[in-house]
């Protein structure tokens, strides 16, 4: 084998290793976005939204959310099970008021 042979082949088995160790926790990959919506009557005002949103993000920080303070509605885009939500709003003071449409 020549030396550029070696350092092709040395290069390849470390960025095939890299990309085996890589992955996301609690995340399943062969899953598809869904969007739930939540309703949060506590949500009153914006300083209530900020730990709703802190609370849905440190559950999935790769979620994406959006608040409506008029209709005190939280959508979040996420793979995650409901369930996950639920539980994350409810410990920071914002149970939602049913079940999550989605």
């Amino acid at each position: 084998m020549h030396a550029k042979d070696d350092a092709i082949s040395s290069k390849k088995q470390v960025d095939l290793a890299t990309l085996a160790t890589r992955k996301v926790v609690g995340v399943p990959t062969h899953q598809e976005m869904t969007m739930l919506q939540f309703h949060i009557p506590q949500m009153t005002c914006g300083s209530c939204a900020k730990p709703v949103r802190a609370a849905l993000l440190g559950a999935d920080p790769s979620a994406g959310i959006q608040i409506d303070m008029a209709a005190r509605t939280v959508s979040v885009d996420t793979v995650l099970e409901p369930a996950v939500f639920l539980a994350a709003l409810a410990e920071a003071g914002y149970p939602p008021l049913s079940r999550p449409a989605g």
